[in-house]
Formats: C-alpha cells, sequence, structure tokens
C-alpha cells in the first residue's frame, strides 16, 4: 500500500512514504529533517495552495551549510511537481494495481509472483483443470510446492 496525496491533511510531510511509496524524506534527508522547523507537520501545513497551484513554504532553523546544498537540490526535485489537489482526500493505494484498488487476485498474483517464477505456471494450470477430487489436486499442489507438514518443513 502507498499513499495517494489528495489535500495532504492526513499524510505527515516527513515520516510518511508518500513520495512513489519509497523511503520517507526523514530517512532520506535526516539533516535537513534537523535543521526543520516543521517537523512531525502534515503535507498540508507545508505549504499553500495559490491561483497558480501548490506552493511550498519551508522553514529553517538555519541557512544551510555548503555542503547541504546539494542534498538540498535532490530534496526540491524529490517533492516538486507533485499534486497536492485541494478537492481530493489523502487515500491509500494498492500498488501492485494500476487502478491502485485492492482485489484477491491481485494479491494472489504478488505471493504467486514471488514463488513461481513463470516456469511452473504451465504445470500448476493443468493440474487445477485435472478431473480429480480438489483434496487430491490441493495435496499434489502442496507436495510440488514443498508446503507439506512434515517435520522439516514444520
Amino acid at each position: 500500500m502507498v499513499w495517494r496525496v489528495g489535500f495532504g491533511d492526513r499524510i505527515k510531510f516527513w515520516e510518511d512514504r508518500w513520495i512513489d511509496g519509497e523511503a520517507t524524506l526523514l530517512a532520506k534527508y535526516p539533516r535537513l529533517y534537523l535543521n526543520s522547523c516543521q517537523q512531525n507537520q502534515v503535507i498540508q501545513q507545508m505549504g499553500v495552495h495559490k491561483d497558480t497551484g501548490w506552493e511550498w513554504d519551508f522553514k529553517w532553523r538555519r541557512h544551510l551549510f555548503d555542503s547541504e546544498i546539494a542534498m538540498a537540490v535532490s530534496f526540491l526535485s524529490d517533492v516538486e511537481g507533485r499534486p497536492i489537489q485541494a478537492h481530493r482526500r489523502d487515500d491509500w493505494a494498492w500498488k501492485p494495481d494500476p487502478s491502485g484498488q485492492y482485489s484477491a487476485k491481485s494479491a494472489y498474483d504478488v505471493l504467486r509472483g514471488d514463488i513461481i517464477k513463470g516456469t511452473d505456471d504451465v504445470v500448476f494450470e493443468e493440474l487445477w483443470k485435472l478431473k480429480i477430487p480438489s483434496k487430491i489436486s490441493v495435496f499434489a499442489w502442496r507436495l510440488l510446492r514443498d508446503r507439506l507438514p512434515t517435520k522439516s518443513n514444520l
């Protein structure tokens, strides 16, 4: 799950993963966080909506050192261009699905993709198509995936 930014009233600017689900800004820019006067603030409190759109308003405890300028440029490139929308709520999005909607199928595809890398797909598809009792199919699947409750697996 990742945050989809709307108005920014529920997402903490520094502490939440709201930029493409990457690391938090706090983890990426700890020195800038320590220098910020806006720690523990939500996105909405970090700027203002104007006629031209969203405008960030960062407040710092001191001027940046020369050694921090490159970090600040990287920081600004991370946050600039992120749409803050006045008429939409912040909400969670399911990252594996392009629509952002969770479904059991998409979760299954994620789990299956981690376990099976495409080579065994045909074998398992054929297994489920066989005209045999489902408990036999499940047993065969567990046997092939090494998921039987044996002493070593338990």
